[in-house]
């Protein structure tokens, strides 16, 4: 055991994409190719000195760097390395965010007209590929805390219902964990799925950590995914849009998904990102566990500084939760009081120098990795133990503040390819009860739709988009960003 540990650890402080981008920097070679900086020569003078030392790696698919689009070098090997250390069969790099792989694997399984069972809590990318690929959406409601309001991940029961009703479906596509960290017995669900003989997709966006500890709930390859994708960038360290997918099993046309790839991704990857994603593999599986260590005592610390504070609930797994699994790393505070909401807190933390994920009416997201530091951590134990505040249990209040990510099923009208395409027009949101939206209103983050084209604005959705615009929450799909107005099919009568 000892020695397979020992060739592992071996194999895996290789990163032969970084390592090769190196050797060729260090040999200072006359750049005759693109990017135009010829690493780095040419460049914003005010921003030279920062950029600098990345510059020199910013390189293309000249030789001995491979191609991310015909694997054979060293990002084929970078590549293997990463499908080892995360328990998949293969992996493959994405320049273009967890997104890519969302819209690969979607557009993968389903022709047009074809149906998908997904969770209604998705990330907009995972609607966008429904979108893309003309599918039809068999849309299941997420399971809901009590505690917080939010959604949790969808049941088991549910999805086995789903699957009797509609045997026709070509694949489940789940989202684990959630945004703020709660999860499902992934393990469990991938049995029900495949009873079925279809594939179990898991966008593991916020989950690339899975696995590398005991502290974490195991991974979805661990648990019998047939494909997981996850922002190596979120709570690993990957640059910005860096992710990676990982397949296993057979259930999935590799042939098919590898071509809709090639064609969504860009036919000029950044070596910047694929390099940070061999680095951030090699993090991972060798140095991270040593950071984690040393973080998990001052979160403990955290959470028993602010214990005492009755206006503050940190959720806890117990016998009655909807959720199976925690990540201790999302630090998500729910707030029992009506003197300050969850907008005000975030502006309050931003005024002190602390910059949380997320806000809502009720709740503050603050995410910590294997790079947050107890200064980070003390800085916000002492914001929050600063506050005069009392507690002022609101039941409704709970419940409502939930809705932003355990949406209700809305009327659809039709189907969402066709509404895009429709005629449109532009109303104030408070005269469009009734109407067919005709695009998707997603407040952002976490980036999950309220509505979607072709579903009928009903009351309550109304009342929670103009809850959240005077919030001033952020939206995105929309032409309106303020939500003062929205689009709406033109011949909806």
């Amino acid at each position: 055991m000892m020695a397979k540990e020992a060739e592992y650890r071996e194999r895996q402080s290789k990163a032969p994409l970084y390592e090769q981008l190196e050797r060729h920097a260090r040999h200072r070679p006359h750049s005759f190719h693109v990017p135009g900086h010829k690493m780095g020569h040419s460049f914003d003078h005010s921003g030279r000195e920062r950029f600098a030392s990345v510059l020199e790696l910013d390189l293309t698919e000249i030789s001995g760097m491979d191609d991310l689009h015909q694997p054979q070098g060293v990002i084929a090997k970078a590549q293997e390395l990463a499908a080892e250390a995360f328990g998949a069969q293969e992996t493959r790099f994405l320049v273009g965010g967890s997104t890519v792989g969302n819209l690969a694997l979607i557009m993968t399984a389903c022709r047009p007209g074809e149906k998908i069972l997904v969770q209604r809590n998705c990330h907009k990318s995972v609607f966008h590929g429904i979108i893309m690929a003309r599918a039809i959406p068999v849309f299941l409601v997420p399971a809901v805390d009590l505690a917080t309001g939010v959604a949790a991940g969808v049941r088991r029961e549910d999805v086995e219902r789903a699957l009797l009703a509609h045997p026709d479906v070509k694949a489940v596509f789940l989202t684990n964990p959630t945004y703020y960290g709660m999860g499902i017995d992934l393990a469990k669900m991938a049995a029900t799925v495949h009873r079925h003989n279809i594939p179990l997709f898991v966008d593991e966006a916020h989950g690339a950590h899975y696995g590398f500890h005991p502290a974490f709930p195991q991974s979805a390859m661990q648990a019998g995914a047939d494909a997981a994708v996850q922002s190596t960038h979120k709570m690993a360290t990957a640059l910005t849009m860096s992710s990676m997918l990982h397949l296993q099993g057979e259930r999935i046309d590799r042939e098919r998904l590898y071509r809709i790839l090639g064609m969504i991704q860009s036919s000029s990857p950044s070596y910047l990102l694929m390099a940070s994603l061999d680095l951030a593999r090699r993090h991972l599986a060798l140095e991270a566990a040593r950071e984690w260590e040393r973080l998990f005592p001052l979160l403990d610390k955290l959470r028993e500084r602010t214990r005492h504070l009755s206006w503050l609930h940190w959720p806890q797994l117990s016998a009655n939760s909807v959720y199976s699994t925690l990540d201790p790393l999302k630090l998500f505070l729910h707030l029992r009081t009506e003197q300050i909401d969850g907008f005000s807190l975030q502006r309050l933390m931003e005024q002190h120098g602390i910059f949380p994920e997320l806000a809502d009416d009720a709740h503050v997201l603050l995410a910590a990795s294997s790079g947050t530091t107890g200064k980070d951590l003390d800085a916000l134990a002492r914001l929050l133990e600063s506050l005069e505040v009392q507690e002022e249990m609101d039941t409704e209040r709970v419940v409502q503040a939930g809705i932003v990510s355990s949406h209700y099923i809305r009327e659809q009208a039709l189907p969402m390819h066709e509404a895009v395409d429709l005629p449109q027009i532009s109303i104030p949101l408070d005269q469009s009860l009734g109407r067919v939206v005709a695009e998707m209103v997603i407040p952002y983050p976490p980036g999950i739709p309220i509505l979607v084209p072709g579903e009928r604005m009903d009351e309550q959705s109304m009342a929670m988009l103009m809850e959240l615009r005077a919030g001033q929450t952020r939206f995105h799909g929309v032409q309106d960003d303020s939500l003062q107005m929205i689009r709406v099919l033109r011949d909806e009568k």
